[in-house]
């Protein structure tokens, strides 16, 4: 297995670790933390649950240790710090709300496919980049709306 493959997984979460500690404030990191485990974990174990192991449009590969249940045991976690960035950073306005959740579904198809060159995740050629991206932008967008719905942290969204 390449180095790459085999380290890119940690690095990614150490990198995304030390950046919620960087970015979010240790009096809300708690209430992040929570989304980002309930929105990104959870999120991340039902939709490999859906599209690995029930449609087989997607599948982990070359897991090495991390395997657990024909999921990379890192991904969940990965998912956790990456939600958690996004919702700090979520724009109060509605239009500028918008506008970060399809970039950041652009940023979330882009990733899927460099973890495919990690060599880490493969799909049907199908799948990407568009079903992916409207699948990005359902998550994304539920996350922005539960957040926004139940959190105490920001401001109600702006018109």
């Amino acid at each position: 297995m390449e180095l790459t493959t085999l380290l890119f997984y940690p690095v990614y979460l150490l990198i995304g670790f030390v950046l919620t500690l960087i970015f979010i404030p240790q009096k809300d990191y708690k209430e992040y933390l929570l989304y980002g485990i309930i929105v990104g974990a959870l999120g991340d174990v039902i939709m490999v649950g859906l599209f690995q192991n029930l449609f087989h449009i997607m599948w982990f590969k070359n897991m090495g240790i991390f395997d657990v249940l024909r999921q990379n045991a890192l991904s969940p976690l990965s998912w956790t710090v990456t939600v958690m960035l996004f919702l700090r950073f979520l724009p109060g306005r509605r239009t500028f709300c918008y506008i970060y959740i399809l970039t950041f579904s652009c940023a979330s198809v882009a990733y899927g496919i460099v973890v495919r060159n990690a060599n880490l995740y493969d799909f049907q050629a199908w799948f990407y980049p568009i079903p992916a991206y409207l699948i990005f932008v359902m998550w994304w967008s539920f996350a922005a709306w539960i957040f926004n719905k139940t959190s105490s942290l920001i401001p109600r969204v702006r018109p």
